[in-house]
This record gives structure tokens, sequence and C-alpha cells, in this order.
């Protein structure tokens, strides 16, 4: 390991420290966002789902689904796959290395 990375690692030790580090509420909301996350990637790794079906699926409510799904899409990770009547589908993108 490099001297500009173990400067790098302690010196965000300290940042954190100086910020009161992480508090319970944020380790929540982050355990919260990475669960969500999954639940949706095992879900439209099974096929193409709209919102409703995700919510139903996962337990989220649609509305956070909705703003999961936006997220995701706007980091390449999801993608639309047409539409069932009024709502459309998304799909989980496979990452080509």
């Amino acid at each position: 390991m490099g001297e500009a990375t173990r400067n790098w690692q302690h010196d965000l030790k300290i940042f954190r420290e100086r910020m009161g580090g992480l508090t319970e509420q944020k380790k929540t909301m982050a355990k919260e966002q990475r669960d969500a996350t999954r639940a949706l990637e095992k879900a439209l790794k099974a096929g193409p789902r709209t919102v409703p079906q995700l919510a139903a699926e996962t337990g989220i409510p649609a509305a956070k689904v909705f703003w999961f799904l936006m997220a995701l899409r706007k980091y390449g990770k999801v993608a639309e796959a047409g539409r069932i009547g009024d709502y459309y589908l998304y799909r989980w993108k496979e990452v080509s290395s």
C-alpha cells in the first residue's frame, strides 16, 4: 500500500471523527437502501416488472420503488423494457466486462 493511500485513509478517518462519525440513523438509512436495491435487483433479474409488481413482490411502497428505479436507471443499472397498459416495464441491465 502506497504512502498516498495510507494518508488518504488516515485523513478520512480523522474527517469522520470530526464530523461525529456515522449516526445510527445514517447507518439504518444506508442499510435500508442497500436492502431495497438488492431486493429490486433480485426481482428484476427474474424478468421485467412494473412498479406495482415490484412493490407487491418486495414489500417496498410503490413510491419508494419508483424512486429507487429512477436512481438505478440514472446509473445504468436498470432500463425500460416496454409497457403493460399504463405502466412501464423495467429490467435489470447486465453489465458486460
